[in-house]
């Protein structure tokens, strides 16, 4: 019993270390305690946080950063207290008319990001790294509503200002 009770402080002991070397690195703090609480519970992410500690070169890290990201995403829309979470159905015959909705909503997005500052004033106004945010804007998947929400939140934008629907 004592062993697993050292594995478990030794566990949390390597997570404040890379916590820490996170925030020194100007991680914004939200997502810094979201990764560590994240990496509490689930053993892949500890190994993420272990490669970002370990990795030198800045896009790998970007990278990790986003992945990080998409995880805290995801574990934030997991259903809680039995309650299920609502989601959307694509019909294949449709995906063509979603990715051109998704591309000028995306579109939008960027011109709304664009006058207030840009990504990198957004993300640390959002409270999330700067790779996470490019990454979204980037990809061909339609954010999370969860961030779009955080993002007009940010930026003192209603639903209809951010062109959400």
């Amino acid at each position: 019993m004592k062993s697993s009770a050292k594995k478990i402080e030794a566990r949390d002991d390597r997570i404040m270390s890379i916590m820490k070397s996170m925030s020194r690195s100007g991680l914004p703090n939200t997502f810094v305690l979201d990764a560590g609480n994240l990496a509490r519970q689930d053993y892949a992410i500890l190994g993420l946080l272990e490669l970002w500690m370990d990795e030198t070169d800045k896009k790998e890290r970007a990278e990790i950063i986003a992945d990080l990201q998409d995880h805290i995403d995801d574990d934030r829309e997991l259903p809680r207290n039995g309650k299920l979470v609502e989601t959307t159905t694509i019909s294949f015959e449709n995906l063509d008319e979603v990715a051109e909705d998704i591309a000028k909503f995306k579109d939008r997005l960027k011109d709304i990001i664009d006058r207030h500052g840009g990504v990198v004033a957004v993300a640390k106004k959002v409270g999330m790294p700067q790779p996470s945010l490019s990454r979204l804007l980037n990809s061909g998947s339609m954010p999370r509503r969860s961030t779009l929400y955080k993002i007009a939140d940010a930026l003192k934008l209603s639903d209809a200002d951010i062109g959400f629907e």
